[in-house]
């Protein structure tokens, strides 16, 4: 893959995933709302996890 591509799903995953767990404070506990920004968080921490593996595989 890429770089470049590498480079802009990190950037994706970061944004989706801290932005997630920034809302997950924000929201009140029990709420719909609080659940999506808990998806939200584990959905970018996945991304950069795969990011990192994919990254650490292909790299030889």
């Amino acid at each position: 893959m890429p770089v470049e591509m590498l480079k802009g799903f990190l950037r994706i995953g970061f944004f989706i995933g801290g932005c997630g767990f920034v809302m997950i404070f924000m929201q009140p506990p029990g709420s719909p709302e609080y659940y999506v920004s808990i998806c939200s968080a584990l959905i970018g921490l996945t991304l950069v996890a795969g990011v990192i593996i994919v990254t650490r595989l292909f790299k030889r």
